[in-house]
């Protein structure tokens, strides 16, 4: 049975307790309940809480930085001293600190108000964010560049790619015996063995396949699979940051350098609070390259805010999905019509990147769901054609393995740099909707020294109180320096050309910080939401919906396949010669043309 994503909101304990007394005024009941020794717990499952003592909720329980097994024995013993329904641990979180579990109501407010405990929240589900050569997207996206220099050997072996997913049907041929790894992590019934899904599947391809006529974008990478979905498409955000987990503490057993999330949280999400924010996070501070999909919930190429973890963390790579618009230029491409993009609810821009995500085709298990539920869109044995910024993602997370094995020693900073600084303007794309561009892997192979976008977020990483190797994001250092100085980022992304003139300002700039997106929390104090999270107005999101509209589940097209024309534009922008089938080689002319 799904469980119903809860909205999130921003209280104290002792706050929501007190505003249900009767009040003279909302300003009073705030100076009457200070946030002292009650974690942070979302309004309305506290409030679902007090009304059902004995009502099972599915919650991540966060504690204080360093606590690291203390949150699992503060619940067990919790749990053992207020008998319930409820199975109390299911296990513990170790990237966040903290703990996943099942709670009755009235564990859930005793936990609470426990030393150590920072925050509750909604066990929320995570859904995938869509459900959608001789393609045109690996020559738009430069990734055709570097095939040859696989099949030459030239290329020293990329760093594996982590794909958090439905699973990989690593029997196929697409994938060469590469995928090195296979955890499954999803505590959902229902999950059939490898990919019963499909989706993870067809994400790999796209990241790194290598059958004939059905390339990825970094066909010798290997590749880990963390099974975190049903065959239904559902997870736990719980299994999803257990994916996290499991990666943190084998990265370097598998060398893996990449972790691709083309999924997100149904719950929206502020840096502050969400946890899944907090593992992704991890992951990047400890030297592994983090790409999420932006999500599919934009209506008619208008502005949808990107509202949902991991693709509203500032510090990953988060990817758009580019409409190519049958053509290599970029000088007609526009984002899908479903593509998220505009402010998270922290004021950050997303996505930064764009790659094709539109009538892509790629493998897929013959019995998938995916494949069962769309007849209409197989195109061969084993390949369905589908839409999605679930398959631009893992474009860039295939670049990305690609300029680690050209540059094994860069930081997750520096291949974030590298892409932005290359990225191909895309002219006819509404303001932000690309971030500064789409990706070209083939200029971002000639990058030396990129710069840093994350410059100026890197001056509020602190060292782990516990002594741990990884720095942590200090949020409310942050958010008072950006609540005093509206273009606290300014200087960094003047730094740089980063593909786009407006993209930069429109980033860092007051518009980002502005009444609109900020509200009226004061970020920086002990007690800054306690007001401002019920205002209906902040970040204009709809709190109380845990839907997520997924558009590109009927974005059903004609792949974009090369014609002689495209070929010829093709070849030329990369320096390629392009057989019949598709296969390409280096070419004995240099290349004569940029497309812009």
């Amino acid at each position: 049975m799904r469980r119903t994503a809860l909205p999130v909101w921003r209280a104290t304990l002792t706050l929501a307790v007190a505003m249900t007394a009767a009040a003279s005024s909302s300003a009073a009941a705030v100076q009457a309940a200070p946030p002292t020794k009650s974690a942070y717990v979302e309004p309305s499952l506290l409030g679902r809480a007090q009304a059902g003592p004995d009502t099972i909720f599915h919650v991540i329980v966060q504690g204080s930085v360093g606590s690291g097994d203390g949150v699992a024995a503060t619940v067990r013993s919790q749990t053992a001293s207020t008998p319930g329904q409820a199975i109390g641990l299911k296990r513990r979180l170790a990237t966040i600190d903290g703990a996943a579990a099942d709670l009755t109501g009235k564990q859930l407010v005793k936990l609470a108000r426990m030393p150590g405990i920072t925050a509750i929240t909604v066990d929320a589900p995570v859904r995938l964010s869509s459900l959608s050569n001789r393609q045109q997207w690996p020559f738009v996206s430069g990734v055709a560049r570097g095939w040859a220099n696989v099949t030459n050997g030239s290329l020293a072996q990329p760093p594996a790619i982590a794909i958090v997913d439905s699973g990989i049907d690593a029997s196929r041929a697409d994938f060469g015996g590469r995928v090195v790894k296979q955890v499954t992590l999803t505590t959902l019934p229902g999950n059939s063995p490898g990919d019963g899904r499909g989706h993870g599947t067809f994400v790999a391809g796209i990241a790194a396949g290598s059958a004939s006529a059905y390339t990825g974008a970094a066909p010798s990478a290997n590749l880990v699979s963390l099974d975190v979905m049903d065959d239904q498409g559902m997870a736990w955000t719980s299994d999803v940051i257990a994916a996290a987990d499991w990666i943190y503490q084998n990265k370097d057993a598998y060398n893996i350098r990449v972790a691709n999330f083309s999924l997100h949280s149904t719950a929206p999400a502020s840096v502050y609070w969400d946890p899944l924010d907090r593992a992704v996070e991890k992951l990047w501070f400890s030297g592994v390259v983090v790409v999420a999909a932006a999500g599919n919930y934009a209506v008619n190429g208008a502005q949808s805010g990107v509202l949902y973890a991991p693709g509203n963390d500032p510090f990953v790579i988060t990817v758009g999905a580019n409409d190519v618009s049958g053509s290599v230029s970029t000088n007609d491409d526009m984002a899908a019509p479903w593509s998220s993009y505009g402010y998270t609810l922290d004021g950050f821009a997303k996505p930064e990147l764009s790659a094709p995500g539109r009538y892509m085709v790629g493998p897929v298990p013959a019995t998938s769901t995916l494949a069962l539920e769309r007849p209409a869109s197989m195109v061969a044995p084993g390949y369905i054609q589908l839409s999605g910024t679930s398959f631009a993602a893992p474009v860039v997370a295939g670049a990305a393995a690609y300029l680690l094995a050209l540059h094994p020693t860069w930081s997750p900073d520096q291949v974030k740099g590298a892409l932005m600084l290359s990225a191909k303007a895309t002219p006819s794309a509404l303001p932000l909707s690309e971030g500064v561009g789409e990706v070209d892997l083939a200029r971002a192979a000639d990058v030396v020294a990129p710069p840093n976008p994350n410059l100026a977020l890197n001056a509020f990483l602190a060292p782990d109180p516990s002594g741990g190797p990884v720095p942590l994001f200090d949020a409310a250092s942050w958010g008072t320096t950006a609540r005093a100085n509206a273009s606290w980022g300014s200087a960094s992304w003047g730094s740089a050309s980063w593909g786009s003139a407006s993209w930069g300002s429109a980033s860092w700039g007051s518009t980002a910080w502005s009444a609109a997106s900020w509200g009226t929390a004061s970020w920086g104090d002990a007690s800054w939401g306690d007001a401002s999270w019920g205002d209906a107005s902040w970040g204009d999101a709809s709190w109380g919906s845990s839907a997520v509209s997924d558009n590109a589940v009927t974005d059903i097209g004609v792949p974009y396949l090369l014609d002689p024309v495209q070929e010829a534009l093709a070849s030329a922008e990369l320096g390629l010669t392009i057989a019949p089938d598709g296969t390409v080689g280096v070419s004995t002319t240099p290349a004569t043309t940029l497309l812009p």
